[in-house]
This record gives structure tokens, sequence and C-alpha cells, in this order.
């Protein structure tokens, strides 16, 4: 059995009907009451229309017999007034009557019209309208009325070309909103499609929606993604044939004194070799654990002030047994906040570096807001200042690893900002600061 998938287009006319159907109702109970409010104010001003026209005619109280209307059912009634303003029966001429009542119910009907000039009455053969004018003058009088036949045949006059025009409004409307949905939603699938392509297109594809509303601009973010990915796939690619090579070397010269040992030949020569190729590959594996860290490295633990001026005597201390390089130490206090850990790194991976490059000395220095460090070696490419320290990415001499791009990662991640310099006279500086 197939699940059938409702689609973004029949959920968005699902809704739109729903509330179109809705609207529709809640339109139709507004024109029905305010309809039928106006079909009885109209009736009561035809009424009172045909009465004055009527009245006008007639002179010194000679009745007037208007043809019937069988459509409409208007019904008149005429008569006399005594001096003290009661109805004369014997008086009285009335055209379409029985239709309207009985002989009980017109003589209620007669006792009570004196009460306004403008009713609205039930009887037992339906509802009716009239208006009733008195000429005390001539001591005559004269009603007229109408059932709400008129009012309902009224009504649907109003109603049905109301009615007719809503449902032509509502199936253009519909049509305008069809084609406004279908537009943006083949626009989304285009998207969807290129996003599930992207993987077997290894990211080279680009597709960017040229509209300017907000489906426009998530075609721009996931370009921007793609490109991402893309960048971040080539470096991966590189990195592990990069990683292969970087250890392939010491690895191999492992095994080459090994075999040497294992045959009796440069004992104690090979097991020194093994020995400095094994702490190669330990140092080589403790930056890839580094940089791995890097990737879940997160804020969830609150940032603390760390002062690099404590760091950096430690490491110039440790450093100054063991290498022949100078060191300066121009220190002052220097607070980032941050991880105390990532900052050793970030600063022994520098220092790492400035070794492999100095000839004579290191100077470090540190500021309010500033670590410098300074080393006297050989000029650095153009091309390589400020760049972003891909993984094993080479620098101007050959060299790659991870040292520099493990250091860029994570000031960027702490906001700080790393330049390198070559200075004016000689050597070349790292400076650590705060972003602008």
């Amino acid at each position: 059995m197939v699940n059938a998938k409702r689609g973004l287009t029949s959920k968005i006319f699902f809704l739109f009907f729903t509330v179109i159907i809705l609207a529709f109702g809640f339109v139709t109970v507004v024109v029905i009451y305010s309809v039928q409010n106006i079909s009885q104010q109209e009736i009561y001003f035809r009424l009172n229309t045909y009465c004055n026209i009527t009245y006008a005619g007639w002179s010194e109280g000679v009745p007037i017999n208007p043809s019937n209307d069988t459509d409409y059912k208007y019904g008149i009634i005429q008569g006399d007034l005594t001096e003290d303003g009661a109805i004369v029966e014997d008086s009285l001429t009335t055209s379409n009557i029985a239709i309207y009542f009985d002989e009980q119910e017109f003589a209620n009907f007669i006792d009570s019209v004196k009460q306004g000039a403008a009713m609205y009455t039930t009887n037992s053969k339906g509802n009716l309208f009239y208006v009733y004018k008195v000429d005390e003058a001539r001591d005559n009088f004269i009603i007229m009325l109408v059932d709400d036949i008129y009012s309902t045949m009224f009504s649907k006059k109003i109603i049905i070309p109301i009615v007719v025009i809503f449902i032509f409004s509502m199936v253009l409307i519909s049509f305008i909103v069809f084609l406004w949905v279908s537009k943006h939603v083949k626009r989304l699938k285009q998207i969807q499609t290129h996003v599930r392509q992207m993987n077997k297109e290894n990211y080279e594809v680009p597709y960017i929606d040229n509209g300017d509303d907000e489906i426009a601009d998530l075609s721009r973010s996931i370009e921007e993604m793609r490109l991402e990915i893309k960048e971040s796939e080539t470096t991966k690619r590189e990195m592990l044939q990069n990683i292969s090579h970087d250890f392939k070397t010491p690895i191999a010269v492992i095994k080459n004194y090994g075999e040497s040992i294992e045959d009796g030949v440069l004992v104690e020569e090979g097991a020194k070799v093994i020995i400095k190729q094994a702490d190669i590959l330990k140092s080589k594996v403790n930056q890839l654990l580094q940089y791995n860290r890097l990737e879940y490295l997160s804020n969830d633990e609150e940032f603390i002030e760390v002062n690099l001026k404590d760091i950096c005597n430690e490491f110039a201390n440790n450093y100054k047994m063991s290498s022949n390089i100078k060191f300066e130490l121009n220190l002052e206090d220097c607070y980032f906040k941050g991880y105390r850990e990532n900052f050793t790194t970030v600063i022994g991976n520098i220092i790492d570096n400035a070794l492999r490059y100095a000839k004579t000395k290191i100077v470090i220095t540190t500021k309010k807001n500033k670590l410098t460090i300074y080393n006297d070696g050989e000029p650095i490419d153009e091309k390589f200042l400020n760049a972003n320290f891909k993984p094993y990415e080479k620098g101007s001499n050959g060299q790659f690893g991870l040292g520099m791009s493990i250091v860029k990662k994570t000031l960027d991640f702490f906001d700080l900002k790393l330049q390198v310099y070559n200075e004016s006279y000689g050597g070349v500086s790292f400076v650590i600061s705060k972003e602008d």
C-alpha cells in the first residue's frame, strides 16, 4: 500500500480554501442579515411612496381601486374617520385584502393600525409590512400593505448578484493564488533537487535563484554552504594525502632501522633513530588530536580571563634549556578571554614555528591587549602572509603541518585576530590581538 504524501501546494491550497469557506460563510451571514435590513427599509420606503402617490390622487374620499399585482400582492385599505378619529366601519374600501386577513384578524388589525405610521405584524397568513397615512383635514385615511413574499424576492434580487460576484472573485483569486504558489513551489523544488544532487556532483555545480525574496535568500545561503563544503572537502582530501605522506617517512625509517637491529646491525644508532622518529610521530599525532578537538570546541563553559604573560614565561623557561636560540622577554600582564589549555596550545605552536626558522633569537612581547612573538629568520613570501593557514598547506620553504592551522582556528573561536608581518629590519612577527 502506497502512502500518499501531500505536497506543499496541496497543503497551501487546503489551508487557503478552508479560510475561503469560513470567510464565505461569514460573509454570507453578514450579507443576508444586511440585505434583510436593507430590504425592510426599502419596502417601507416604497410602500410610503406608493401610499403618498395614491393618497394624492384621492379627492374628497372617492375610493381608488388599483389593479392587483399578483406578483407582489399589494393591498390598499381606504376609509373615513369620525370627528374623534374613530374609523367609520361602513366606509372601508379594500383591495386584495382577503389574502392577508380573515374577518376577525381584519377587525383586530383595524383596531391597532393607528398605533404607528410604519409597522410590521404577523398573523395566521404570514408576515405583513404596512404604512398608515391620515388626513385629519378631510377626515379620511389610507393604509398600504404587502406580505413578506416581496421582501424575499427583493432579498434574492440583491443576494444572488452578490453571491455570483463573490464566487467569481474567489475563482479568480484562487487561480491567481494557484499560479503564485505553483511558481514558488517550482523554485523550491529546483532548490531541493540541487541540494540532493550536490554530493553526487562533488559540490561543483552552482545554483542561484535570481529572485529578490526569501526563496532567493535561501538559494544564496545554500550556495554559500556549497562553496564552504566544497572547500572543506578539498581541504580534507589534501589533508589526508599530506598526512599519509607526513607519516610515511618516519614509519619507513623506523621499519628500516628496526630491521637493521633485528639483523644485528647499527643496534645502538638504530635505537636512537627509532626513538627520534617515534617522537616525531608522537608530535604529529598530538597535533592531529589537537586539531580534531577543535571540531568539538564549544563555549558551554564560561570563558575565563587568561594571562598570556604566565604562559609565555613557562615556554621561554622550558626552551632555554633545550635550544641554543636566545629568548628575549618583554612581558606585561596581558589578559584574553578563553580557555587556558587552548591558549597554551596556540603559543606553543607559534613558538615551535619560530624555533624552526629563527637564526639567533626569539622576542616575546606582551602588552595589555596584544601578544607579539618575533623571530629573526628569513622573511615570509608575501602570498603566505596572513593566509588562512589551511591544514598541511606548504609554506614558502616547502614546510607544511597542522600547527598554524590549529592556531588560526583556535583564535577564530575566541574572536581574536592573528596577523603576520615581515619586519623592515628583518625577521617575522606573529601578533595576536583582540578584534576591532
